[in-house]
């Protein structure tokens, strides 16, 4: 009795065994001939999905056959399919693939005939290519119908073709169809499973890194940082049917947000944030109001947080956001339309605990796109800020900190020779400073272009601004300016001297604050670097100041000498005025050495500005020595 109870057992135990093995294994190895009818896979408690279908079948006419494309336009990868060809008028399956590929098997439904194909294996698959060839002496209207399987809990049936219509002679498309690209394109993986990432020790990369590119899409605060692994704030997009399941990182911040928005910068955008509260990180959803950032409640169902952690100075979390969404009465359709990602990450919260200003990082893509479609996310150029910063560099640092020194200084230098039937002081000097007022105005109308607006920054914006009223003020003062000797010429000299000096005291100010801009991705050990060009102009002004007092008291020792009843006194000043005033071989060693100075800070200061990340571009410069 117990040896046929046994026998029982073991019989139910290796029935159950079998099923629940073909359970798992029947999808991996291709769809069975029971599904030819319905196109249905015998998945266990699994429905077909509702949602929007991101798959086709592309057909190409080839004398007497069809070439068809099974895939996505987005190069949307997926694991399974079944497809066969039937007549619109008696729905029977018509004709066979031929030629078949790698990855593909014929089965024979309904005929002794390979009339329908599906998958080997549970690979991931893009933008299959098959063949398929009608019987020779049929003549109707077919269309090719698939099931398409993403993953394991979601499908498609009736993924169809459009209408083919096949005559003896040949073979006509119902309506235009362009092929799908059979090359591999790497896009969003479409299933999900949670992963749990341990600690991440000081030399190894974060796990959000992994995937990028293949199965998500990630953004990092610049183009580089996201194959280097060194990204101060990223995001990771990875798509499961409707699901969008986001992943935030960020160096040593209290808060980093994302955003999404219908252009590449703040205003009218839906924002996800995640906050560091202590030892613990918290989810809120806000928008930007143009430039400014609220929160607003967070809906039921639109986000929902899964995982964080705050190790090592990292601050990370991981949530799921809905394809479609209502935020602000308004409709985001990440499923059908492209949006452009903004990245933010700040070192301070207001005390509502809201998210303060993005001093760390604030970053744009430079495109819109669907977010299921995985690729290297690209930051938006930030060419006009480096060109803004580069062309007040060059007017302010180079061509003012020399044109008003000459103006000051070397009036009594170079006094036998012209240019252009000017004075050398006055000729360079006027040169210098219409080079300074055409490029300080067109660094204004750059930024402003750039930002849309008044800027944020509101230290750098408003002394910015300030250097621009003055300088603009200056050429048109200049050109009313008083002839020598009239009673009004000192109060000229005097109000010229003070705008341009008061302009040149807020563009070095301006560059100062520049240096903590989170756009300008300057390094902070910079400002030693303007520190040290304000020395030498400090220096070369006492220097030259120091001279001008010895010239002027040697002037008073020399009229001193002539009483001013001695006739030969006109004749002797007359003479002194066509030479250069004493010390000018002094005058013009100490120009040399400042010109010198001022070319090097130049020099210095714009390749930082161009070339900022400037520690990245030597990191990459060093590597690239290193090969050879």
């Amino acid at each position: 009795m117990r040896t046929i109870i046994m026998l029982q057992w073991i019989t139910t135990y290796i029935v159950v065994l079998y099923q629940s093995i073909d359970e798992v294994t029947g999808l991996s190895s291709g769809a069975p001939p029971s599904t030819c009818n319905d196109l249905t896979p015998r998945h266990k408690d699994t429905h077909s999905a509702t949602s929007y279908l991101p798959y086709e079948i592309r057909p190409a006419i080839e004398e007497r056959s069809v070439k068809i494309t099974l895939g996505s336009s987005q190069g949307l990868p997926f694991k399974g399919f079944i497809i066969n060809a039937r007549d619109i008028a008696t729905h029977q399956i018509i004709g066979k693939f031929e030629n078949i590929t790698e990855g593909i098997q014929p089965i024979k439904c309904e005929a002794d005939v390979d009339n329908t194909a599906t998958h080997t294996d549970n690979q991931v698959k893009h933008n299959l290519l098959l063949q398929w060839v009608p019987p020779s002496d049929y003549e109707g209207t077919i269309i090719f119908n698939s099931t398409i399987v993403q993953d394991y809990a979601t499908y498609w049936i009736g993924v169809e073709s459009p209408p083919i219509t096949v005559l003896k002679e040949n073979i006509e498309l119902s309506e235009p169809s362009i092929p799908l690209s059979s090359t591999q394109r790497t896009t969003t993986e479409p299933y999900y499973e949670p992963m749990t990432e341990s600690p991440v020790k000081s030399d190894q990369h974060h796990p959000i890194y992994d995937g990028c590119g293949t199965i998500k899409s990630c953004f990092g605060n610049n183009d580089k940082c996201v194959d280097d692994k060194s990204c101060t704030a990223i995001v990771g997009v990875k798509v499961k049917g409707e699901k969008y399941i986001f992943e935030l990182l960020g160096k040593g911040g209290s808060y980093i947000a994302v955003g999404l928005s219908n252009d590449n910068k703040m205003g009218d955008d839906s924002v996800v944030e995640c906050i560091k509260e202590n030892d613990t990180v918290s989810l809120h959803m806000s928008w930007n109001y143009g430039r400014d950032n609220m929160r607003n409640s967070t809906p039921d169902g639109i986000v929902s947080l899964e995982k964080t952690s705050v190790e090592n100075g990292l601050l990370y979390c991981r949530f799921v956001r809905n394809g479609k969404t209502v935020i602000q009465d308004e409709i985001f359709d990440l499923i059908e339309k492209n949006y452009y990602l903004l990245l933010a990450a700040g070192s301070k919260l207001k005390h509502t605990s809201e998210v303060g200003f993005h001093d760390i990082i604030y970053v744009a893509s430079d495109t819109p796109k669907k977010l299921a479609d995985i690729g290297k996310i690209m930051a938006a150029s930030d060419a006009y800020i480096r060109i803004h910063g580069a062309l007040m560099i060059f007017s302010w640092i180079g061509l003012a900190s020399i044109g008003m020194p000459l103006a000051r200084y070397y009036k009594q230098t170079w006094v036998k020779s012209q240019l252009c039937g000017k004075d050398q002081w006055f000729a360079w000097h006027r040169f210098g400073m219409i080079l300074t007022w055409t490029m300080t105005l067109i660094a204004f109308i750059l930024i402003f272009v750039k930002t849309g607006g008044w800027s944020r920054e509101t230290l750098h914006a408003s002394v910015g601004l300030a250097t621009t009223i003055l300088v603009f003020i200056q050429p048109f003062m200049a050109a009313l300016r008083p002839h020598p000797n009239t009673p009004r010429r000192p109060l000229f000299n005097w109000t010229h001297w003070l705008i341009g000096n008061l302009a040149h005291l807020f563009a070095v100010a301006s560059l100062f604050f520049s240096v903590r801009l989170t756009k300008a991705k300057i390094p902070r050990w910079v400002d030693w670097i303007l520190i040290a060009y304000v020395i030498l102009y400090a220096i070369n002004h006492i220097l030259l100041s120091i001279a001008g007092l010895v010239v002027a008291k040697k002037k008073v020792e020399s009229i001193n000498t002539f009483p001013m009843k001695d006739l030969r006194m006109r004749s002797v000043i007359a003479s002194s005025i066509k030479k250069d005033a004493p010390l000018a071989g002094f005058r013009k060693i100490i120009l040399s050495i400042y010109v010198f100075g001022i070319a090097l800070f130049v020099i210095i200061l714009l390749v930082i500005t161009v070339l900022a990340p400037i520690e990245d571009s030597w990191n990459e410069f060093i590597a690239t020595i290193s090969k050879y």
